[in-house]
């Protein structure tokens, strides 16, 4: 369900089930914000290792992190949609959120001691690092931001890993 933005609406661009359900979170995912428009983040020196476990609850926090300040705007998706400025903002962050998710996902794709899972993780995060591209292309417009952002490669590689941790 992280994949519905297509869809849905803006804040439900990665909203859902949880990629992973181990209520452990490693320190792993601590990371800085990186600028809006931010391409990929490099990963993280020394990564300690991380078992599949908890990367996949790393995954699920980074992810239920950009989905907290997502959801108001999609509550109020119409009334956005209306005001230009308040979609020009609503773009922003969505552009700062996906940047954050991705840079939080960097430590824990290098630090993951599962290959098969730091493969999907770092394919999450290449998508990830297209879509400033693909939201600026869009323009001010929520609606054709969120068909940018609705590509079969963007719903494909959550799945993956949402497959990979077990849901």
């Amino acid at each position: 369900m992280r994949r519905v933005l297509a869809t849905a609406t803006l804040g439900l661009a990665l909203l859902g089930m949880a990629a992973c359900a181990d209520p452990e979170t490693p320190s792993a995912t601590a990371s800085g914000t990186p600028a809006a428009g931010a391409t990929s983040a490099a990963p993280a020196p020394a990564a300690s290792p991380i078992d599949k476990a908890a990367a996949c609850a790393a995954y699920d926090k980074a992810q239920a992190e950009l989905t907290k300040p997502l959801m108001e705007t999609m509550m109020n998706m119409d009334a956005v949609a209306a005001d230009p400025a308040k979609a020009q903002q609503a773009i922003a962050d969505l552009t700062k959120g996906l940047a954050t998710f991705g840079a939080a996902l960097a430590p824990v794709a290098a630090g993951s001691v599962d290959p098969e899972l730091k493969a999907a993780i770092e394919a999450d995060i290449a998508v990830l690092n297209k879509m400033p591209a693909a939201i600026a292309a869009a323009g001010p417009d929520l609606k054709k931001v969120v068909d940018a952002l609705g590509t079969p490669e963007f719903e494909a590689t959550g799945e993956k890993v949402k497959s990979l941790c077990g849901k």
